[in-house]
């Protein structure tokens, strides 16, 4: 036999269990019985099974530290508890633990037909998921037809990159199908909860919910979703086109009674899920806020003392104004970075280290960095800083990485490449705009380093053997300035051990609270005293001494890089 995934079963009645057991190997399911709660977390550590059902009252322990120990074990496994006790706290807990759904005994043959169908759409999910640890925010805005049977894969898309801010998402995922279900049934088809109960007992639910879809005055309506979710919070927006309804007829959420009210359940799970469940005064949209464990200060509410409604809206549309600025620039941020140098490819780099660090004021940055492999053993340092710092700046910087990959690897004369260079940008720069920058080329075969600095703060050379430390200089004026900037080229040959510390002017002018620079002599003294130490540990020392002496207050854009000779 082909089993369609396994199940464990954990309940103290024996004749349940061998029912249930017969019941799902019917449907081609492997079943896997426990009797006790602490056998049933030994049989999921032993068998690993797809689906847990579990008695919300065992003989040793209660269902709600059962569903709790197997989600320690299986974060994603999906747990349905079953009850026939009003036991109505433990219901509550093992929801907040993470169990999927409730059903209560005894069995009917319609809720044992609901189970399957609701297994068969666990089954269907898809078990690889996202790993998106890595994600600070997301927006997203949706719009779905009046079907209720996308409404699970529309749940799953949105959820996919959030569980690893709250873990747990099943709870939460109940509440928002929960929510659409009734924008979709109560909302934009208008069908009462009466009228539900009547079509599910006839078995005309289905058709007669494509019948009112495809009506013509509900054929083009659909249910808004906006998304917004960082590592502090999530926001769920759900607005339908329906007539709304009176919001005293919400349950009390602190009541657990409520819990096993077919009437009002759906909301009862919602409002229990979430930490903000706020309905407009229509009654056809709600927002739904879900915090991160410690996290609920961090977002800010409108003072109820603001009287004037013009104010609010004003502020509102600020609001939005800010959110979408937030989002484009969040996008400039995230695609500036793709700019970077990749460190992993850096380390591929035969007889050379590098590393590199670089941190905006801003979101975006004026300072622009590049190393990269130009031809076999040949490779190329290129730092530079553009006036001023923010949205301008990197949006220069960006056009220097484009015109920097064009001319790079078929230009290997730093002294050429800036005349092309001045010449394009000259094109570009508005009057009192401009950039310097530095760009070396290491020949690795003949240990020779060819320079050309364009007015940028100058690369220190430390010669380990000896201690000595050599600025890098080069005659050359800021690039994009006039027409016809000369620049001048030099070459000198390393030796293994010696480095190049290059940075921007973030690092040497960077100011104490009396007005001080950090200055080149205090860069100079932490880079010498290093000659031996890691050049990655290097740079967190100059870091570290900047933030010291600034006290935090950083008023420009920094980047850091030293090569090391092999």
């Amino acid at each position: 036999m082909s089993y369609k995934g396994s199940i464990l079963i954990i309940d103290d009645n024996v004749d349940l269990l061998e029912y249930l057991k017969d019941f799902f190997m019917i449907y081609n399911y492997e079943v896997i019985l426990a009797e006790s709660g602490n056998e049933g977390i030994e049989k999921f550590r032993e068998f690993s099974p797809d689906i847990v059902i579990s008695d919300i009252r065992l003989p040793d322990k209660s269902g709600n530290i059962v569903v709790k120990e197997i989600k320690e074990i299986d974060k994603d496994v999906p747990i349905i508890v079953i009850t026939g006790y009003s036991d109505h706290n433990l219901i509550l807990s093992a929801m907040r633990n993470g169990a999927v759904e409730l059903l209560k005994k005894p069995f009917k043959p319609k809720d044992l037909k609901y189970l399957i169908s609701k297994i068969e759409i666990l089954f269907k999910k898809i078990r690889v998921k996202l790993s998106a640890s890595f994600l600070q925010w997301e927006k997203r805005h949706l719009k779905i037809s009046n079907d209720i049977h996308i409404i699970p894969s529309v749940t799953d898309y949105i959820f996919a990159n959030v569980d690893y801010i709250f873990g747990e998402i099943s709870f939460m995922k109940i509440g928002l199908q929960e929510i659409l279900i009734n924008a979709i049934e109560h909302g934009n088809l208008e069908i009462s909860y009466e009228e539900k109960q009547k079509l599910l007992s006839s078995g005309e639910y289905n058709r007669a919910l494509r019948e009112k879809a495809l009506r013509p005055e509900n054929v083009n309506k659909v249910v808004d979703i906006k998304v917004f979710s960082t590592t502090d919070y999530l926001k769920l927006t759900i607005e339908d086109m329906g007539k709304g309804f009176d919001l005293t007829s919400i349950p009390d959420p602190q009541n657990p009674e409520n819990f096993l009210n077919e009437h009002g359940k759906g909301i009862m799970m919602t409002l229990n899920a979430y930490d903000e469940v706020i309905y407009n005064e229509k009654g056809n949209k709600v927002t739904l806020v879900k915090y991160a464990d410690g996290k609920k200060d961090k977002r800010t509410k409108l003072d109820d003392e603001v009287e004037s409604f013009e104010v609010v809206e004003k502020m509102k549309k600020l609001s939005r104004m800010k959110e979408d600025f937030d989002f484009e620039l969040d996008l400039a941020a995230e695609f500036q970075t793709t700019f970077l140098p990749k460190k992993k490819d850096l380390q591929e780099f035969p007889g050379v280290k590098c590393d590199f660090l670089f941190i905006p004021l801003q979101k975006v940055s004026g300072d622009f960095i590049d190393i990269t492999r130009l031809e076999e053993n040949i490779y190329g340092y290129f730092i530079s800083d553009i006036s001023g710092h923010g949205v301008a700046a990197a949006l220069i910087s960006s056009m220097l990485k484009v015109f920097f990959s064009l001319y790079g690897k078929d230009v290997l004369s730093p002294e050429l490449l800036y005349e092309i260079l001045n010449q394009e940008f000259f094109q570009y720069l508005n009057s009192g705009e401009y950039f310097t920058s530095f760009y070396g080329i290491y020949f690795q075969e003949e240990k020779k380093f060819v320079y050309t600095n364009a007015n940028h703060p100058s690369p220190l050379l430390l010669k380990v053997n000896s201690g000595e430390v050599v600025p890098l200089n080069s005659e050359g004026f800021f690039v994009g300035v006039f027409k016809d900037t000369k620049f001048e080229e030099r070459e000198l040959y390393l030796e293994p051990g010696d480095r190049i510390l290059f940075y921007t002017d973030g690092v040497t002018e960077a100011k104490n609270s009396k007005l001080e620079e950090f200055g080149e002599e205090r860069l100079t003294t932490i880079y010498r005293e290093g000659a031996h130490t890691g050049i990655s540990e290097i740079i967190k020392r100059i870091k570290e001494a900047v933030y010291s002496f600034t006290d935090g207050n950083i008023e420009d854009d920094i980047t850091i890089a030293i090569i090391e000779i092999e």
